[in-house]
């Protein structure tokens, strides 16, 4: 018999945007929605120790979170009898005209609930965080890390966003394909932040958490299937791809294994051929984007890796250059930053200790880490130490932070 504790994990972690939308489907409550997937959870990790793992996991926390929702439902009407619950029960009915599929619905049930969070009435990036948050189960400061700002500060943002959808009534129905294109732009920017937050998690015990990031290629590939001839989702896809590849060769033992020393051989090839493929297709010759544009550019420099046969063949110089066009049309700090470290590849730790100047991210850890080991290239030793500290301090993902401890034990 399976672990209760493992099999309630993998069902939470494989089935929660389905469920979640199951249920928003049904009961168009977010607020009712969130809490009782949250009790079912609770109950589960209670019962099935002692029940054993039910045969349809998923299945159960449905019915279990359905009845709670039913539960809550009756409470509101008991406590507000101008709202009786048959008056509830008749406008969730009556809504139901909304799920007759006259065949342009969407069908993919995280793709469906990725565009109920991302609604025009709400802001692109708190949409983005609450899809993160509420369909991908992406940790809040993870979230945060991605957009650079505080964790209570991103904690707020997606308890506005909340509230905003249940006090103005968005309404969680079933999404007609054509909302997609007018919601392109944030469904784009949900997957390329659910990838980097599954590719490198700011927080917890695991380097890559490679199901997420898988989830978020999979989204794509189901936007693209919609949309064949959209630039930004076929650069992004592209860029997922390059990324993604080297899953396999970035953990070995539990230790984080840089870029220059990860077996190639392990890499995944048909993930890069597919890659180039679409980099090469006519859909990047067309006008795109600065969205589009920018993630096109971040392609090209993930295939720039992904084609050098070594780390010695890698053409830093090139890789500058590709940065260079990033910034001017995309001048992010996560840029500026992987430009620096370019530089140093390309023309010497001096030379990348000077682009590092001015490069601040409160959030991030990256910085420091960048600079101790470029001081310590310098033959800085005093000061690269002072850096690992630093960014030791800083780093909450315990792999990222064990391999920043080793370096600066070696120093």
């Amino acid at each position: 018999m399976s672990d209760p504790a493992d099999a309630l994990a993998s069902t939470v972690r494989e089935e929660w945007g389905r469920l979640t939308a199951l249920l928003l489907a049904r009961y168009r409550r977010l607020d009712l929605v969130e809490d009782a997937l949250g009790d079912a959870v609770e109950a589960a990790a209670r019962t099935w120790p002692t029940d054993g793992v039910p045969d349809r996991p998923a299945a159960w926390l449905h019915t279990a979170a359905s009845r709670r929702v039913i539960d809550r439902l009756r409470t509101e009407a008991a406590a507000h009898r101008a709202e009786p619950l048959l008056v509830i029960e008749g406008s969730r009915l009556a809504g139901d005209r909304v799920m007759a599929d006259p065949g342009t619905l969407v069908e993919d049930d995280l793709l469906r609930l990725v565009l109920m969070c991302t609604h025009p009435a709400l802001a692109p990036e708190a949409a983005s965080a609450l899809a993160l948050r509420l369909v991908l189960g992406v940790p809040t400061p993870d979230i945060a890390r991605l957009f650079l700002v505080p964790e209570p500060t991103m904690a707020a943002r997606i308890t506005r966003a909340k509230k905003k959808i249940v006090g103005a009534g968005i309404p969680f129905a079933v999404p007609d394909a054509s909302v997609l294109p007018d919601r392109l732009d944030s469904v784009a920017q949900t997957a390329y932040l659910a990838f980097t937050a599954g590719y490198s998690p700011g927080t917890g015990a695991d380097l890559l958490r490679a199901e997420l990031a898988g989830q978020a290629i999979g989204l794509v590939r189901v936007v693209l299937a919609l949309r064949p001839d959209e630039p930004v989702l076929v650069a992004l896809l592209a860029l997922m791809l390059c990324q993604h590849s080297r899953r396999h060769a970035r953990v070995h033992d539990g230790r984080l294994v840089l870029l220059a020393d990860q077996d190639r051989t392990r890499w995944q090839h048909d993930d890069i051929a597919e890659a180039r493929r679409l980099l090469d297709s006519d859909t990047l010759l067309a006008p795109m984007t600065v969205q589009a544009a920018a993630y096109t550019l971040q392609a090209r420099i993930a295939s720039e890796h992904a084609l050098a046969a070594s780390a010695q063949d890698t053409r830093w110089e090139r890789i500058v250059g590709w940065y260079d066009v990033l910034l001017d049309i995309a001048p992010t700090p996560g840029a500026r930053l992987a430009r620096s470290v370019a530089v140093a590849e390309a023309r010497g730790p001096a030379a990348g200790l000077a682009a590092l100047e001015g490069i601040d991210i409160p959030t991030s850890h990256r910085v420091a880490a960048v600079r101790a080991e470029l001081l310590s290239r310098a033959g800085d030793v005093d000061a690269a130490r002072a850096a690992y500290d630093q960014a030791i301090a800083a780093c909450r993902n315990e792999v990222e932070r064990a391999h920043l401890e080793s370096q600066r034990d070696a120093l």
